[in-house]
C-alpha cells in the first residue's frame, strides 16, 4: 500500500512540475493573463493536496512504528518473572536443643604440704605427667633450716628434716603454687594433679528444658576450633542454682581428645527425631513481617506460579520440614524470584 501512494506521488509531483514550467508567471502581463492564472491557481492547489499526503504518509509511519515498539514492549512484559526452581526432598530430620557448656576434671589431686617449712626443690612442672610414687616437692623443715645439724632421735631411726612430697595418683601437673625457697604450712596445697580420663562437659540446663536432656542420649560437642566430637549426657546433680535456676548435666567424650580446662563449648542435643519427612530449603519460603504465616510459590505449568500456604516444622541452618500440604519430589517450587509475586503469576524458568 506505501509503495503504491509513494508512485502516485510521484507521478503527481511530475505532473505539477510540468505545469509550474509551463504556467508560472515570467511577468506581469503573463499574470495578467487569465488563463495562465488559472493554471497557476490549479498548480498552487494540487502543491498543497501533495504536501497534506506527505504528512498523512509520515504520520501514518510514525503511528506504525510506535505501534510495533508498543507491541515489543507488551511482548517483552508478559515474557514472566525469571525464577529459578526446586524440589521436596525426602530426609530424617532432628530437633536441637543448644547450650553452652565448658570443660572440667571431675578428678582432681591436691597436694598439700604435710609439715611447715621451706621448698627446698620442684622436681615438676605444669603441664608434667606423673605417677602414684613420683616426688613432686623436696621440703625442708624450719627447725632443720634453723639448725642443719639437728637430728632427731625417733628410736631406731634418725628424723633428718628432709620430706618428699610425692604424687598419689596418674594425671597432669595442673596448678603450682609454689616454688623454691617458698615457705609453706602444714596442709596448705602446693600444687594439683588433673586425670585428663576424667574430662567432662559440665552443662547448665535451665530447669524448663529439662525433660529435653535425657541422661543416656547422644549429643555433640562443638569446640571452638570447629571440631564436632560425639558425647553422651552421663549423669547430673539433683539441684538447682538457687539464681539461675538451671541444673548441671555432665557429659562425657566418646572421643579422646586433649581438650584443656573450662573451655567454652556447644552442646547440640537432639530432642525429636522424623523419619522421611518432607523438607524443602529455607529461601523457597516466605513469610509475612511477623512470621506468623507462611507459603510457597508453586508451579502448575512452565509460565505459571500459584502460591501455596504451608505449615512450617522444625528446621536447621539449611532446610525446613514442611508438614502441611503434602508434596511429591517432582514439585516444582521457585527457589529464587518469587519474592513480591502475586498469588498467580506469570514466570520464566532461567536456565
Amino acid at each position: 500500500m506505501i509503495t503504491r501512494l509513494y508512485d502516485y506521488l510521484k507521478e503527481r509531483l511530475s505532473l505539477l512540475s510540468g505545469s509550474l514550467r509551463s504556467s508560472v508567471p515570467l511577468c506581469v502581463t503573463d499574470f495578467c493573463n487569465t488563463e495562465k492564472h488559472r493554471d497557476y491557481t490549479e498548480f498552487h492547489r494540487g502543491y498543497k493536496q501533495v504536501v497534506i499526503i506527505f504528512s498523512l504518509v509520515f504520520i501514518s509511519l510514525l503511528q506504525i512504528s510506535c505501534g510495533s515498539k508498543d507491541s515489543g514492549d507488551a511482548e517483552n512484559s508478559s515474557a514472566g518473572t525469571p525464577v529459578q526452581i526446586t524440589h521436596p526432598v525426602i530426609m530424617n530430620m532432628s530437633d536441637y536443643i543448644t547450650l553452652n557448656g565448658n570443660t572440667i576434671f571431675l578428678k582432681k589431686e591436691i597436694i598439700r604440704s604435710t609439715f611447715d617449712g621451706f621448698i627446698e626443690k620442684v622436681y615438676k612442672n605444669i603441664g608434667d605427667r606423673v605417677k602414684p610414687g613420683d616426688v613432686l616437692f623436696q621440703l625442708k623443715t624450719k627447725e632443720l633450716a634453723a639448725n642443719d645439724s639437728i637430728n632427731f632421735n625417733l628410736g631406731k631411726q634418725y628424723f633428718k628434716g628432709i620430706i618428699l612430697i610425692k604424687a598419689g595418683s596418674d594425671g597432669v601437673v595442673t596448678e603450682l603454687d609454689f616454688h623454691e625457697g617458698d615457705y609453706v604450712t602444714t596442709g596448705e596445697q602446693i600444687a594439683v594433679v588433673s586425670n585428663p580420663s576424667s574430662l567432662r562437659i559440665k552443662l547448665n540446663v535451665p530447669y524448663e528444658d529439662v525433660l529435653k536432656v535425657r541422661i543416656g542420649n547422644r549429643c555433640e560437642v562443638n569446640l571452638p576450633d570447629g571440631v564436632n566430637v560425639p558425647g553422651i549426657i552421663e549423669k547430673n546433680v539433683p539441684a538447682v542454682d538457687p539464681v539461675t535456676q538451671t541444673q548441671i548435666y555432665y557429659i562425657k567424650l566418646l572421643q579422646y581428645k586433649t581438650v584443656p580446662e573450662s573451655l567454652n563449648v556447644m552442646v547440640k542435643i537432639p530432642f525429636e527425631h522424623f523419619n522421611s519427612t518432607t523438607v524443602l530449603p529455607k529461601s523457597a519460603i516466605s513469610t509475612d513481617v511477623t512470621e506468623s504465616n507462611f507459603w510457597i510459590m508453586k508451579l502448575i505449568n512452565d509460565t505459571t506460579a500459584v502460591r501455596v500456604d504451608v505449615k512450617k516444622g522444625i528446621e536447621n541452618d539449611s532446610v525446613a520440614q514442611i508438614l502441611s500440604p503434602i508434596l511429591n519430589t517432582t514439585d516444582r517450587i521457585i527457589l529464587t524470584g518469587a519474592y513480591g509475586l502475586p498469588d498467580t503469576a506469570a514466570v520464566e524458568i532461567a536456565k
